[in-house]
């Protein structure tokens, strides 16, 4: 049984998922990634020593593992998918 805690922290993962996610009435433009889905996505693939290490903490705290979630998104989100928003 998850604890409220467990709950809290496993929404923070839903969240930028879907912030990952393209919204279902977003009209894509080919080669544009908005930068709040890129921001998720690197986020989610734990492209920085910074990013690894706060996703590390989130998913100890959501009891979920961390390299299942980075493997997920790294096959999900290719690393080229965000280059146009690298800076943001």
């Amino acid at each position: 049984m998850l604890t409220p805690e467990q709950k809290l922290w496993r929404a923070v993962l839903g969240q930028a998922y879907l912030d990952a996610e393209p919204a279902p009435d977003e009209v894509e433009i080919a080669g544009f990634v908005p930068p709040k889905r890129a921001k998720a996505q690197r986020f989610l693939r734990a492209d920085t020593p910074h990013d690894a290490e706060i996703l590390e903490v989130i998913c100890d705290f959501a009891e979920v593992p961390c390299d299942c979630v980075v493997l997920w998104a790294r096959e999900r989100y290719a690393a080229s998918s965000s280059s146009n928003a690298a800076a943001a």
